[in-house]
């Protein structure tokens, strides 16, 4: 392998190295953005039940799914709250839009 030939190589494979890692940054950041926005989402509906008193337990799925009713056709996070409501446990479920995070249903399980 001539020199020139070796250097072709290296330059490559420094050129590979680099986008790889420029990529993994960028999913990285991608990702930590979509968590903090989910965290948002499930922070607000939780302020707007604490509203009528304390809750027990919230959740919010990981990743956002299809959702349409006759007003809405959206990707949606889903979740749930748990409170107690005269010594039982009732639970919640809801959807909120994936983009905007506007609280799209919420009914009694």
């Amino acid at each position: 392998m001539t020199k020139r030939e070796s250097n072709s190589t290296s330059s490559f494979g420094y050129g590979l190295l680099t986008g790889a890692l420029i990529t993994g940054v960028c999913a990285a950041y991608k990702d930590y953005n979509i968590n903090k926005h989910r965290n948002e989402i499930l922070d607000h509906v939780k302020s707007l039940f604490l509203r009528e008193g304390p809750i027990e337990a919230a959740w919010i799925e990981h990743m956002p799914a299809p959702y349409s009713d006759s007003q809405h056709s959206a990707k949606a996070y889903f979740g749930g709250v748990t409170r107690d409501e005269d010594g039982t446990l009732q639970q919640y479920q809801f959807a909120v839009d994936a983009k905007n995070g506007e609280l799209l249903d919420i009914y009694k399980i």
